[in-house]
């Protein structure tokens, strides 16, 4: 009977060890399962914080990408804008090489006119030193005319001024005759 006995209180003592074991195991695994939770709870929390910046990354890269479309769609304008000026520079420029070539023709045609024109000079050079001879001859005469007709007209009002000064004795000559002959009378 000691062992029947012994037995059931092995088995106690063994069930107590199975309890307290598992306990143990339990307790372990608790303690597992709560390292576990928080180390979940921990990487939540880090993942909403990682969310959280990167939302507000992707914001900025949205900014920035807007500015960039912004920036790239000013920039495209300006590229317009240049390539028009470019089209309208190398028109004027064409424009230009036309008129140079132009000028260059002109000025081709005018120094063959010059020289024809020097050579017909120096043909005509005799005649023109006769001309030019004959011209400074009649300038001088017309001077002397001049010079003759600005005396005659000194002369003339000289004379003039006589005149009216003989006449304006003359009437008050009369005058004074006709009071006397009024006051004779």
């Amino acid at each position: 009977m000691k062992s029947n006995k012994k037995k059931p209180q092995r088995t106690k003592q063994l069930q107590k060890y199975n309890q307290e074991t598992e306990f143990k195991t339990l307790r372990k695994e608790l303690q597992h399962t709560k390292e576990k939770l928080e180390e979940q709870l921990h990487e939540e929390i880090s993942t909403r914080a990682d969310l959280i910046h990167l939302k507000k990354e992707n914001e900025e890269i949205n900014n920035q990408n807007q500015a960039i479309t912004k920036e790239h769609q000013h920039l495209k304008t300006k590229h317009q804008a240049v390539l028009e000026e470019k089209q309208k520079l190398q028109a004027q420029l064409r424009s230009e090489t036309d008129l140079i070539h132009q000028i260059k023709q002109s000025n081709k045609e005018l120094s063959e006119d010059r020289a024809a024109f020097l050579d017909i000079l120096t043909s005509h050079k005799q005649l023109l030193e006769e001309v030019s001879e004959e011209r400074e001859g009649q300038r001088t005469t017309l001077q002397q005319k001049e010079n003759e007709i600005r005396a005659l007209a000194r002369e003339r009002d000289y004379f003039k001024g006589r005149y009216e000064k003989m006449m304006k004795w003359t009437g008050k000559y009369w005058t004074i005759r006709k009071k006397i002959k009024s006051h004779s009378k």
